[in-house]
């Protein structure tokens, strides 16, 4: 019996996964329905429809939250020389327009030769878009996120340091689990996704508070071993992780 609850794990998941993906299509047509009819209501109905569109687009948010954290919960990971550099670099651009339209300044940094990581493809894009997007949203105007990273022992180490409200211990005590946060503003699914992308491709991930104020996620991820540097030629030769 006490093994019961853990052989039932994977088949919750699956229902997660399998619920996720059915809501998607209808509240996909609701929302082109809505569409429709505001494009001929008047004044006051327009407003009571954008009003419904907004829960809809909230709902749909909720929808794609569970079933990403579903698919990182079932992940496998096959390791790919990930370089941290490029991707940081490319997340970072990707980002610079949404941040800057909150009046949040976003930058990246580098200690030292930019380490390469063994990582699921994919996956780091995933972790850096999730805490971006987190701290995008918590980070007032005026303020800033800033990413840096630098080779710490057998583990490569990611920041993601922002100066924005932070965290209560409280908060941080339960951040990692679904629906954990009491306090977050969004779906609440975003570090959930990272703790369990993190973890399955051995790394580990922690909160910390940033010295002036703020949040600061610390992300320990496993070097992509010198022996395969080696085999394939060194550095140079590594898998290109836009093309993996």
């Amino acid at each position: 019996r006490a093994a019961r609850p853990e052989a039932l794990v994977p088949g919750h998941r699956a229902l997660i996964a399998d619920v996720s993906h059915q809501l998607r299509p209808p509240l996909a047509a609701l929302r082109l329905r809505l569409d429709v009819l505001a494009a001929g209501a008047d004044d006051a109905t327009a407003a009571d429809l954008a009003a419904a569109q907004e829960e809809i687009s909230r709902l749909s948010r909720l929808v794609d939250g569970l079933l990403a954290v579903a698919r990182a919960e079932q992940t496998t990971p096959r390791p790919t020389a990930v370089r941290i550099d490029d991707v940081v670099a490319e997340r970072v651009a990707a980002w610079t327009p949404v941040a800057e339209e909150r009046g949040v300044r976003l930058a990246a940094g580098s200690d030292g030769a930019a380490p390469t990581v063994a990582l699921g493809a994919g996956h780091l894009e995933q972790i850096l878009d999730n805490l971006i997007a987190n701290a995008v949203d918590a980070v007032p105007s005026g303020g800033s996120i800033r990413l840096d990273h630098r080779a710490a022992g057998a583990t490569a180490r990611v920041r993601v340091r922002d100066d924005g409200p932070g965290m209560t211990a409280e908060a941080k005590a339960g951040a990692f689990r679904r629906f954990g946060n009491p306090e977050a503003g969004g779906t609440g699914l975003g570090l959930a996704i990272v703790h369990r992308l993190v973890t399955a491709n051995g790394g580990t991930v922690r909160l910390e508070d940033t010295p002036d104020g703020g949040l600061t996620v610390v992300l320990e991820l496993p070097l992509w071993p010198e022996h395969e540097w080696e085999r394939a030629g060194g550095p140079r030769s590594l898998p290109d992780p836009k093309k993996s």
